[in-house]
């Protein structure tokens, strides 16, 4: 981990880390199957806007089908991704790009043969409940 803290204003300027440095944990949102995610940047490493979050889907797993306020900004890194919302269904892959909206039902679903990773961002100046929990 590499961090650099202006001492005079107490401002992260910068945080680097190796994203298997960073805990994973297992979604246990109801209707999540096979799914994990790491919380890479977040308010507790100076991220005051957003969060940056990898999350990993095996094969046959998905993420909860559900809709609230922030929107998402999704990178797939890896996999064949099925993404419900609105009313169709489309499948991503590598180098794939997605937007969902504010207040659109979405899920993300494995329909391949190999794990998915993806980034999704979720604006919010908030610690994830999760690192809270860890004290």
């Amino acid at each position: 981990m590499f961090r650099v803290q202006i001492e005079s204003v107490g401002v992260t300027a910068m945080y680097v880390t190796k994203v298997e440095k960073v805990r994973e944990y297992k979604v246990t949102e109801q209707g999540a199957y096979k799914v994990r995610v790491r919380y890479l940047l977040h308010k507790g490493v100076g991220a005051k806007k957003l969060q940056l979050r990898l999350f990993t889907i095996d094969v046959g797993g998905y993420t909860p089908l559900e809709r609230h306020a922030h929107e998402h900004e999704v990178f797939v890194l890896q996999g064949r991704v099925l993404v419900r919302g609105r009313g169709k269904e489309v499948v991503a892959g590598s180098r794939d790009v997605i937007f969902i909206p504010s207040y659109e039902e979405h899920q993300f679903k494995n329909v391949g043969d190999e794990t998915v990773e993806f980034l999704c961002t979720k604006e919010t100046g908030e610690i994830p409940d999760v690192l809270k929990k860890r004290g």
